[in-house]
Parts: C-alpha cells; structure tokens; sequence
C-alpha cells in the first residue's frame, strides 16, 4: 500500500509525537508498505530550516516551507497551521494519484479542515485520523476569550470535516467518547502512544536501594497538567516525616511558574530540567513510582505520553486527575499505580508502601506494558487497521 503520512514536526526532530511518526513510519516501511511523508521545514525547539527533500530509512521525506512565526504564541501558531495545511493540500494535488490511505495527525491545530478538501481532490483515498490532542476542545478549557470564540466557531466545522474519516483512531476511551459526540459512519480504534524507551525487563534498581522511596515527575509541564497537588502531597509527607522524596523534573510553557512556590522548607523535594533521549532511561529508572498529572477538564482531549514511559520502566504511577480519565481506570483495571483523591488520604496509603508491594506492581506495570501499550503491540494494530481494506 502507498501510504502518506502527515504531521507538523518529523525526523529528526526528538518532540515525543515527530518520534512516534517516525516510528511508525519506518515500521510501516518495513512491513512492506511504500511511505511519505508531509511534514514542515523547522524543528519544534530549534532554529534554521530542514531540506526540502530527504530519504531516510526508505522514507520518502517532504518539508513544506513555513515562517518562523512563534509556536508559543496563539496566533503564531494559527498563522503556522494555516499556511502549512495550505501548501500540504498544494503538494497533494500534484500528487493526486499517489496514494492509497492518508494518516493525518492532530499538529498543526485543526488539521480536520483538510478532510473535505482532500476527498475533494483524491476521491476515494483512505482517509484515516490519528488523534493525538483533540481540537477545538483543547483551545476551550485552556485560552484566552478571544481564542475560545475561535474555537466555538470551528467546532461545527469539525462536525462537518469528520464525516468525511474513514478510520478515527483516539489514544483512550475517554477520548473515543468526546469524538463519538461528532457521530460519523467511520471506524474507530484505539491505538496509544508507546514508550521511546523501551527495556527487555522491567527497571527495578530504584526499587532495590536505599531506605527512602522516590516519586518522580518528568516531561513537559502545560495547560493540561498540575503539580500543586504533587507538592502539596510532599510536603505532607515531611510533615509527617515520612521516608519519600520527590523530584519535579519538567520542562514547558508552566513548569517555572509552578515550581516557583517552593521554599527552603521543601527538603524533600528536588527540581530538575530537560533530560536528552540519551539520559531518559537512567533519569525514569531512578524512581520507584512515577507522577502523572491532568487538569479536571481535560479527561479525553489529552492523555499525558509519560504514562506509558513509566509502565515501560516497569515503575507504577501515582495519578493526579478526573477518575473518568482512561489513565485513572488503567491504573484501576489493570492495577499498576494509584489514583489521588486528596492529599491527607494519598499520605496515608504511601505510609503504607513497602519495598515488595512496590516491586510487585512495578512488575506488573511492565506486563501491562508489554501486553497492551509496547510499541509491537500497537504497531502490529496498525498494520492489522491497514490490511482491512488493502
């Protein structure tokens, strides 16, 4: 099958879903399927402009030049989706005949409007939505008014651009259920992100060392994510003078401004930044449990990737957000972590925490992993999503 791939950011860059697509993408490759990919010209974090043409691991690569309008500015980042989905629909007319299926991603914001104007232009090309963060929703709960009229405004437009998907495919059932709101006769599936650092056995070093046990957060800190509750939770645990530490170890649009409540008090809490692709694997296994946060509100429109880094790790995670939240019935179904439903209760289920009831569900986290989440498993649902209609 000649497949085309589209999404905002790709080799090299590192940002979590440019790797995810690169994977894919040379999976698929190697599965025997031809594939391109549409993609920009920068890197997220980075300056200068990529090639215009690549082949790399028998991907074909085509960057469409955009300005360097700012990504952290709202209409930076209108004015970058616009201009790309633009030149992308420009590139598919040429291209017209080419393919067979289409997997468009969810960076740029509203992508969606692509889909008629593609059914437009390539008839009846497999038109498949991998749905990483779901807009207008996303814009709804965490912008300005202004950006929220905006987003008001294009929800009928994605109502009307999604009958046009032949396959959606949601990372979480709570997602599944807000896009199932739009209706549609496509088929759905649920395909998650996978971990970018996988081990053959489950990380238990932090596990089996030392008296004090470790709670860590790391990744990108934004709109969706808190970590009040999680210092909060620390410094009830020195109150009581429990054996724990906890590290913050973020990076993103809020991670300063929440982390600058700390005080000389917080002894038992240490911040640390960014850690390279070549540093994530010993930075996620220093830990003996692993911090997850999501805002109320925000159940279904993202489901946080380091989620599925932990489980990899073999750590079990400690989930602040809505019960109705996929990660929180994982945790739950599957046994893996535990859910916070307030700071004094949570102190009171970690003063209970041994060595071998961490390392029991640290093993089962891997098992999960391995058995739902890895990147096999889901690849091999794509590959099986593919071969339907081949």
């Amino acid at each position: 099958m000649k497949l085309l791939l589209v999404y905002h950011f790709f080799h090299p860059d590192t940002v979590i879903s440019a790797r995810l697509f690169a994977d894919l993408a040379t999976d698929l490759r190697d599965a025997g399927h031809q594939v391109t990919v549409f993609t920009g010209n920068r890197l997220l974090r980075g300056e200068g402009e990529l090639p215009e043409k690549e082949a790399w691991n028998g991907v074909e690569i085509c960057r469409f030049r955009r300005p360097n309008f700012r990504q952290g500015s709202h209409l930076g980042r209108l004015l970058n989706s616009f201009i790309l989905q633009l030149k992308w629909l420009c590139g598919l007319w040429r291209r017209r005949a080419d393919f067979d299926a289409i997997i468009i991603g969810t960076d740029p914001q509203f992508t969606y409007l692509m889909f008629p104007w593609i059914r437009l232009i390539c008839g009846k090309v497999r038109l498949i939505h991998w749905v990483f963060d779901l807009y207008p929703e996303a814009i709804l709960v965490g912008s300005r008014w202004w950006m929220r009229l905006l987003a008001w405004l294009m929800k009928p437009l994605a109502w009307i651009s999604y009958q046009f998907v032949d396959d959606m495919v949601d990372i979480g059932r709570c997602m599944r259920e807000r896009l199932e709101r739009y209706g549609g006769r496509c088929d759905r599936h649920t395909l998650t992100p996978w971990a970018l650092v996988e081990r053959s056995e489950p990380s238990l070093e932090a596990v089996d060392s030392g008296e004090r046990i470790t709670l860590l957060y790391s990744g990108t800190v934004g709109y969706a994510h808190d970590l009040s509750r999680f210092i909060a939770l620390a410094r009830e645990c020195r109150h009581r003078d429990l054996p724990i530490d906890f590290c913050l170890a973020g990076y993103g649009n809020r991670f300063d401004d929440q982390v600058r409540v700390l005080t000389d008090e917080d002894i038992n809490i240490r911040v640390a930044g960014f850690a390279s692709e070549s540093e994530l694997a010993v930075r996620l296994s220093s830990a003996d449990m692993h911090l997850i946060s999501l805002r109320p509100g925000w159940e279904g429109i993202v489901v946080p990737s380091k989620f599925f880094g932990a489980l990899a790790m073999g750590k079990p995670v400690l989930f602040d957000g809505p019960r109705g939240s996929c990660l929180a019935r994982w945790c739950e179904e599957y046994g893996i972590g535990y859910v916070m439903d307030d700071v004094s209760s949570m102190a009171d289920r970690l003063s209970g925490l041994d060595r071998a009831s961490l390392s029991a569900r640290g093993i089962r986290a891997y098992q999960v992993y391995r058995e739902h989440f890895s990147r096999e498993v889901v690849v091999g649902g794509w590959k099986r999503l593919l071969s339907k209609r081949e």
